[in-house]
C-alpha cells in the first residue's frame, strides 16, 4: 500500500522559500489550505540552482542548462517586466509560462532566480563552477518557435503551387519520360502533404498540452492522447474523443494526409489528342517576282546542277553584229515558257494547287501535320459584277484608265439564248508575231529604227464571263424553251475582271498526306497593266499587232527592263488562266455522248459542276478569282526551279532545286509553322488538383491558427512531446505512491491506468527540503500559482482531495 502523503502548511510560504532552482523548498508541515497569500515585497528572487538536473525551460518541460550562473531579472509575475510574459486563465497564473527573449539562448527554469550569497539558513551557496554550454543555435530557437509551424505551411503550400506549375508545363506536351514526370509530380505532392501535415503535427503538440492543462483525465486518456498523431488505436479511447475534439481532429487530419498523395497523382494523364506546337518548319517557300526582272535568259542563274527558270519566252532583235553593250537591240515577249504551262496546265485539270512531291514530309517532318503562313505579291483577278436576272442590262467597266462596255450581254445565256458559260477573254491581247518578216529569234529583218510599239504590252485583256444559273437546282428542268417555267428556271449573271498586282496571304495545310490552301487575304494594288482597250479601233503603227488602248502612255515598252520582265511573268499567268476560261458551253446542247455542247477547256476544270449537267457553279465569281490564285499562281511553288520561287524565311535568295545543295545556314532557312499530330499527350486536370489542396491547405491553416492559440494558452511557449520533456513532468513525489511496473516490468497496470492525472504545479523532494515544480500529478497533488491582488497565491486545484476523502472516511 502506497505511503500517505504528507501534507504542508502554506500559510507562512513566502518569496524566501524558493530555493536555488527556481522551486518551492522546506515547507513546514500543517493542514493543507485553498488559498494563501505571499508578500509581494517578501520576493527573494534566487538564482537558478547548477545542481538540478531536470530543470524546466521556456516551455516547462524540457531539461535545464547545468553549471549556467545567470545575471539578476525582474519579478517574472511583474507586468512591467518585458521578458516575462505570464500566462492567464481564469485568474490562474501558471509559473512555467514566463517568457525569455530568444537572444539569451539559454534553458531558464520557471522561476529565474537572481544571483544570492547566501541561503535563507546563512549557509553559503555552493561554486558556481564554469559557465555552462552556449544556447541552442538559431535553427534551434526556429524549431522552438511559432515559426515552426508557419514554416511548415509555407513549405507545404509552395510544394503545392510547385506541382501546379510542373503539371501546368506539361498540359498539352508529347507524353515522354512519362514515369519520371509522374515520380517528379508525386515528390511533389509528398512534400506538400509532409509540410501540411507537420504544421498540423506541431499544432497538435501544442493542443494537446492545453488539454493536459485544462483537462481531468484518466492515465490511460493521457496515453492516447500524447499518441494520437502515432497510433490510431488511440481514437479508440472515448475519453479523449470527448474532453479532446479539437486534438483529435488535429491528429485525424494527420492520418488522413497521405490521401493528398493519391489524390493528386490522377490529375496528370495521358490521352490520345491532336499534339499542337509552334515550330519552325523546313522547305516552306514563296514568291518573289523580282528576280524576274534581273533574270538574264541568255546566262541564266544556276544552283547547284540545274538552272533557273523564267516564266517566259523571249525574241529578240539584236543582231549578230551587235555588241553586247548596245542600246539598239532589246528582247521582247513572246509567250509564256514551256515548263511554267506544264505546270499550271496540271494544276488547271486538277483544280487544286499542285505541291511538289514530298513536300509535307520536307516541310513537316515525318509523322508530322503542319500549317504555316506566306505573304507575296503576285497578280490576282479583281472581279465586279455587271449584271444579274433575265434581260437586265449589263453596265461598264470602270477602270482606273477609263470605261469599257461589255462585248456581249445577257441574251446569250439562258433563259433567252443557248448558252450556259459564255467567257472572252482574248480583247486585246499580245500579239507574239510583232512583225510580219523576221529572222530565227523574232528579229525583224526591216532596218531600224524600228516600230515604236515594238513588242510593247499595250493592254491586259480583260475576263469577260457571262452565266446562268439554275433557280431550282433540285427541280427537273423543263423540256424545252416553249415549256411554262422555262424563264423562270435560270437566272443570267454577267462578271468581269481585270488582272491586278496584289498581295497576298496564303496559309498552306498539310495533313495525313493531303494538302490544301486558302487565301487569306488580297489586297488589290495596281493594274498590271493600266490602260483601256479599245476594241473599235485598230491601230497601224509599223508592227503586226493592231491592239489600240487608251492612254499609250502606259504601255509597257522593253525598254524599261525591269517593270517589261515583271509584267511579262505576270502577263504569262494570266494567259495561261484566260485559255483555259475562254469559251462557250451551251448545257442543253449535247453530243451523242450526253454531254453539253462545249467550245472551251473549262470544261476540264472544276470552274463547271459535273453533277449539275455541266452548269457553273453557284458563286462563279469568286471560283474564277480562286482558280487564277489557287490553281494558277500557288502552283509554281511545286516547282522551285522557276525564277521567282524562294525561301520564305529569306525572300531574297533563291531556293533552286538540286538537293545536293550543302548550306552553312540551315537553320536561318526554317519558317514559322505550326506543326501537329495524333499521339499520346499529357493532360492536366487543373479542377481537381486543387480541390484536393484547397481542403488540404484550408484544414492545415485551420490547424495552424488552432496551434498558435494554444501557444498563447501555454505563455506563448512552444510544448513538444520528446522524452526529456516527460522525464522532466513526471518528478511529483505523488507518482511515487503508484506501482508503475506490471509483471513485466514494463506494462502499467489497468488499475493504474484509471487513475486521474492533470499537468500543472507539483511537489518535488528538493535539496532543501520540498519544492514546487511543475510536472504531471494525480488529481489531488496538482496544485498552481496566481497572482491575487498585491500578493501571491499557491492553489489547491482540486479541493484538496487526499484529505476530503479523509474527512469522508473519518466520518
Amino acid at each position: 500500500m502506497a505511503a500517505q502523503r504528507p501534507e504542508y502548511d502554506y500559510r507562512g510560504l513566502s518569496w524566501d522559500h524558493l530555493n536555488e532552482s527556481g522551486s518551492i523548498s522546506n515547507l513546514p508541515a500543517a493542514t493543507p489550505l485553498e488559498w494563501e497569500s505571499l508578500s509581494q515585497h517578501q520576493r527573494n528572487v534566487p538564482q537558478h540552482s547548477p545542481t538540478a538536473p531536470w530543470g524546466h525551460g521556456r516551455d516547462g518541460v524540457e531539461m535545464g542548462d547545468l553549471g549556467t550562473q545567470r545575471p539578476a531579472r525582474e519579478d517574472p509575475f511583474s507586468d512591467h517586466n518585458p521578458l516575462s510574459r505570464p500566462y492567464r486563465s481564469g485568474g490562474y497564473h501558471m509559473l512555467d509560462e514566463v517568457q525569455e527573449p530568444a537572444k539569451q539562448g539559454f534553458l531558464k527554469s520557471v522561476i529565474s532566480p537572481t544571483p544570492a550569497t547566501q541561503h535563507h539558513d546563512g549557509s553559503s551557496p555552493p561554486d558556481r563552477g564554469h559557465p555552462g554550454p552556449a544556447g541552442p543555435s538559431f535553427f534551434g530557437r526556429i524549431r522552438r518557435s511559432k515559426w515552426a509551424m508557419y514554416i511548415c505551411l509555407i513549405f507545404g503550400v509552395a510544394c503545392a503551387a510547385g506541382h501546379h506549375v510542373f503539371y501546368s508545363t506539361l498540359n498539352g506536351k508529347p507524353a515522354t519520360d512519362q514515369l519520371v514526370m509522374q515520380r517528379y509530380g508525386t515528390l511533389l505532392a509528398f512534400g506538400a502533404k509532409a509540410g501540411l501535415g507537420a504544421a498540423v503535427i506541431e499544432a497538435s503538440h501544442q493542443r494537446v498540452w492545453v488539454t493536459a492543462r485544462k483537462r481531468v483525465m484518466t492515465v490511460g486518456a493521457l496515453d492516447s492522447l500524447f499518441s494520437m498523431t502515432e497510433s490510431l488505436a488511440s481514437f479508440g479511447a472515448w475519453e479523449v474523443l470527448k474532453g479532446a475534439k479539437i486534438a483529435a481532429l488535429l491528429a485525424l487530419f494527420v492520418w488522413i494526409a497521405p490521401i493528398v498523395v493519391i489524390l493528386t497523382a490522377n490529375t496528370l494523364q495521358v490521352e490520345l489528342s491532336r499534339i499542337v506546337t509552334e515550330d519552325r518548319c523546313a522547305g516552306v517557300r514563296t514568291l518573289n517576282f523580282s528576280f524576274e526582272e534581273i533574270d538574264e535568259w541568255r546566262d541564266p542563274t544556276k544552283i547547284g546542277k540545274y538552272f533557273e527558270v523564267p516564266a517566259s519566252i523571249w525574241n529578240t532583235t539584236k543582231k549578230a553584229t551587235d555588241d553586247d553593250d548596245s542600246d539598239e537591240w532589246f528582247d521582247y515577249y513572246t509567250a509564256p515558257g514551256l515548263a511554267l504551262a506544264q505546270t499550271l496546265t496540271i494544276g488547271a485539270f486538277m483544280g487544286e494547287t499542285v505541291m511538289r512531291k514530298n513536300a509535307q514530309a520536307e516541310t513537316c517532318g515525318s509523322g508530322w501535320n503542319c500549317t504555316f503562313e506566306i505573304k507575296f505579291t503576285a497578280p490576282a483577278y479583281k472581279c465586279t459584277e455587271l449584271a444579274s436576272g433575265v434581260s437586265s442590262k449589263a453596265s461598264n467597266l470602270t477602270q482606273q484608265s477609263g470605261s469599257i462596255a461589255p462585248p456581249f450581254s445577257t441574251d446569250l445565256l439562258l433563259p433567252k439564248g443557248i448558252y450556259s458559260y459564255y467567257a472572252f477573254t482574248t480583247g486585246g491581247d499580245y500579239f507574239n508575231m510583232q512583225m510580219e518578216d523576221v529572222e530565227p529569234g523574232g528579229i525583224p529583218k526591216t532596218d531600224r529604227p524600228y516600230p515604236k510599239n515594238l513588242g510593247a504590252f499595250r493592254t491586259d485583256p480583260i475576263v469577260w464571263i457571262g452565266y446562268s444559273t439554275r433557280t431550282n437546282p433540285g427541280e427537273p428542268l423543263p423540256e424545252k424553251s416553249s415549256s411554262p417555267g422555262w424563264e423562270q428556271a435560270f437566272t443570267p449573271k454577267l462578271f468581269a475582271c481585270e488582272n491586278y498586282e496584289s498581295s497576298y496571304i496564303v496559309q498552306f495545310n498539310y495533313t495525313e498526306n493531303l494538302h490544301s490552301t486558302n487565301v487569306l487575304d488580297v489586297e488589290y494594288l495596281r493594274p498590271v497593266i493600266n490602260t483601256t482597250y479599245l476594241p473599235d479601233i485598230e491601230l497601224e503603227d509599223g508592227t503586226a499587232d493592231s491592239v489600240a488602248a487608251t492612254p499609250q502612255s502606259n504601255y509597257v515598252f522593253p525598254q524599261n527592263k525591269s517593270l517589261y520582265r515583271r509584267t511579262a511573268a505576270y502577263y504569262s499567268l494570266s494567259l495561261i488562266a484566260r485559255s483555259f476560261l475562254n469559251g462557250t458551253v451551251a448545257a442543253n446542247q449535247k453530243n451523242a455522248n450526253g454531254v453539253p455542247m462545249a467550245n472551251t477547256n473549262v470544261i476540264q476544270t472544276k470552274v463547271l459542276d459535273v453533277a449539275n449537267n455541266y452548269f457553273p457553279v453557284g458563286d462563279l465569281m469568286k471560283t474564277v478569282q480562286r482558280f487564277y490564285s489557287e490553281n494558277i499562281i500557288l502552283s509554281m511553288l511545286s516547282n522551285p526551279q522557276f525564277t521567282s520561287v524562294v525561301w520564305a524565311a529569306k525572300p531574297d535568295e533563291q531556293s533552286g532545286i538540286d538537293p545536293d545543295v550543302q548550306r552553312e545556314d540551315v537553320e536561318g532557312l526554317k519558317y514559322p509553322c505550326q506543326r501537329s499530330r495524333v499521339g499520346n499527350v499529357y493532360t492536366y486536370h487543373v479542377r481537381d488538383l486543387w480541390i484536393v489542396y484547397s481542403i488540404s491547405i484550408g484544414l492545415a491553416v485551420m490547424g495552424v491558427v488552432i496551434g498558435v492559440l494554444s501557444v498563447r494558452e501555454n505563455g506563448g511557449l512552444m510544448r513538444n512531446v520528446k522524452f526529456s520533456s516527460f522525464v522532466a513532468a513526471t518528478r511529483g513525489e505523488g507518482l511515487r505512491r503508484v506501482e508503475w511496473g506490471g509483471a513485466d516490468g514494463g506494462r502499467v497496470s489497468e488499475g493504474v491506468k484509471g487513475m486521474r492525472m492533470r499537468y500543472g504545479m507539483v511537489e518535488v523532494e528538493g535539496q532543501g527540503g520540498k519544492e514546487l515544480k511543475f510536472g504531471f500529478g494525480f488529481e489531488e497533488d496538482v496544485t498552481s500559482l496566481e497572482r491575487n491582488g498585491g500578493g501571491t497565491a499557491v492553489k489547491r486545484l482540486t479541493m484538496l482531495g487526499a484529505s476530503s476523502r479523509s474527512l469522508a472516511r473519518s466520518g
